[in-house]
């Protein structure tokens, strides 16, 4: 469910083979919470030497998991179709309030704690509407597509008074496909559009030039703007490493590795049409 970070990256440790934790006795929480929305992205993986071959993800799928907050304690189970520990229990994942986790992997426990950072103010498009005419094979095209290129964005801006990080996902809501690059357009064409990327980096900047020809279909289109803490942060920060100084990754995890880390968000949205 990559609706929230999509971005979201892989997450490697690497581990000296003196680690003074047997590789088989440890392990690996990615957890993350959005506010306003339901708890479904807590994964438990196995960890792997530093100089593993074995490149696949291991989930734990027997892990006993239970998050904390708002005065009360939730017990969350295993999704094998998601591969992520779910709770049927509605948790409110509310701004400015402090989470918990903890993780027992046999007879080892691991706790994290995180705050929910307050919800991204100001969030604002420089246009509600991208017009994008019907686009057919003619010798007129790269012209059009050339102005489109300039001239078909929408430009999302936000307050930022406190120099947070934020990043923002952008995603088709409406049902039916109306491709923008019909498929009498080659192959290469379109791919070339849609290699741009529809997900922002983590960024301290105040906006986001959208580039309308890289999305896929005519209709309706959402933006969620994500504020980030510093425990998600400091992971992105370093997760591209110097190999050779076997470093392990920043982790808020006691007893463990990984990552407990809370978003807050607000959305809005846009619309392409022919017209």
């Amino acid at each position: 469910m990559i609706k929230k970070i999509i971005f979201f990256f892989s997450f490697f440790i690497m581990l000296s083979c003196d680690n003074e934790v047997p590789i088989d006795e440890n392990f690996v929480i990615e957890a993350f919470l959005f506010q306003g929305e339901v708890v479904d992205d807590i994964k438990i993986i196995e960890t792997k030497l530093w100089n593993s071959s074995d490149s696949t993800t291991s989930y734990i799928e027997n892990a006993n998991v239970k998050i904390y907050g708002n005065g009360y304690d939730y017990q969350l189970n295993y999704n094998p179709q998601i591969q992520r520990y779910i709770t049927s229990d509605n948790i409110d994942v509310i701004s400015g309030n402090t989470y918990g986790i903890e993780v027992t992997v046999k007879d080892r426990t691991a706790t994290a704690e995180t705050t929910v950072p307050t919800k991204p103010t100001g969030l604002k498009l420089s246009e509600d509407k991208v017009i994008i005419p019907p686009l057919f094979l003619s010798p007129a095209l790269p012209n059009l597509l050339a102005n489109l290129y300039e001239s078909a964005r929408t430009t999302i801006s936000w307050d930022n008074p406190n120099d947070e990080y934020h990043y923002l996902t952008i995603k088709y809501v409406d049902d039916d496909q109306d491709l923008i690059f019909s498929e009498e357009f080659p192959d290469a064409l379109g791919e070339f559009f849609n290699n741009f990327s529809l997900q922002s980096q983590p960024t301290k900047e105040l906006s986001y030039s959208t580039l309308c020809l890289s999305l896929k279909n005519y209709g309706r289109y959402k933006v969620t703007l994500y504020k980030i803490n510093k425990d998600y942060y400091s992971l992105f920060e370093n997760q591209q490493q110097d190999g050779y100084e076997l470093n392990e990754p920043p982790s808020n995890v006691i007893n463990a590795f990984g990552v407990f880390s809370a978003f807050a968000s607000d959305s809005i949205f846009f619309e392409i049409s022919r017209e």
